[in-house]
């Protein structure tokens, strides 16, 4: 069984389509995650219970990390779809199209600071960096 060319680009959108959902669905997660935590860090901090922040910053250290590897597999599997996409670009001969049109050719211009990859991996290494803060140096913030 062939795929004709409009079939090859529907299965490759939804591929990306869905990855990339996946991709902010986790992100999300993560943020609510990220808020219950701060929530638990702070009132065990204000109530000067160091060995509970210690626990709780170990857990968030570890969940940041795993947050953290969910989306290197999830860029990983959106990348699939983006490179498939754009390989049905090529296919078609989109050349003779104004640049604006051919959106991976544009797409693969961009600003690296701009992208999802960036700041999602700078956020989740900077949550794994303070949960690690609290892990080891409950004291530090502890007035």
């Amino acid at each position: 069984m062939t795929m004709t060319t409009r079939e090859m680009q529907e299965y490759a959108w939804g591929w990306f389509e869905y990855h990339a959902g996946q991709r902010l669905v986790a992100f999300r997660f993560f943020l609510v995650f990220l808020g219950a935590v701060a929530v638990a860090l702070s009132q065990s901090v204000k109530d000067g219970n160091g060995r509970l922040s210690s626990s709780i910053g170990a857990f968030g250290c570890f969940i940041s990390v795993a947050f953290l590897m969910l989306e290197i597999r999830n860029e990983e599997l959106v990348n699939f779809g983006r490179k498939a996409l754009s390989e049905i670009e090529k296919l078609q001969d989109c050349s003779n199209y104004p640049e604006k049109v051919r959106l991976f050719a544009v797409d693969s211009n961009r600003n690296p600071l701009f992208s999802h990859k960036f700041w999602f991996r700078t956020i989740y290494s900077a949550c794994v960096c303070i949960f690690l803060l609290f892990a080891f140096c409950p004291s530090f913030f502890a007035r």
